[in-house]
């Protein structure tokens, strides 16, 4: 008698989800799923990201919104092949030259927008912290955590 076994990386990747649904799986995860302390880390992360609508006539808040919007695009991309793994954090390395960008524009910013200015010193502090987490997140992945660790 034959069975057919598949292994959890093949059952995985035949299951076939689409975009949309990856995209609101992944925010589940973050937002309902996590341990506490890691999903109100998920939801400020998420909230002060999300700001950047609030000061969309700025060109750091576009460059914001895009990166945003690439870097989920791909993590719902590796969300569908592979699931919640370490490796979703990776998609974050565009914030490293937008990060810098910022950074280097603060002084150049002009007065009379202090909550503009708040939310950029914020954006670039929260997404620095999200940067080393996502860091020890990927040396984890490399030294072999690289199954789903949260499923829907």
């Amino acid at each position: 008698m034959r069975t057919n076994v598949l292994s959890s990386e093949q059952d995985i990747s035949r299951s076939g989800i689409g975009f949309m649904r990856a995209v609101f799986e992944l925010l589940g995860i973050v937002l309902v799923r996590f341990r506490p302390v890691q999903r109100m880390w998920g939801a400020w992360l998420i909230a002060v990201n999300g700001a950047c609508l609030l000061f969309i006539t700025h060109i750091e808040a576009q460059i914001a919104l895009a990166a945003v919007g690439m870097a989920l695009l791909a993590q719902a991309l590796i969300y569908q092949r592979k699931r919640f793994i370490r490796l979703l954090g990776v998609t974050h390395i565009i914030w490293v030259p937008m990060l810098a960008w910022m950074a280097l524009r603060l002084n150049t910013l002009p007065e009379g927008e202090p909550a503009f200015h708040a939310w950029l010193v914020i954006l670039i502090a929260t997404n620095a912290v999200s940067l080393a987490i996502d860091t020890w997140d990927a040396l984890r992945f490399m030294r072999g955590e690289d199954q789903p660790h949260y499923l829907w």
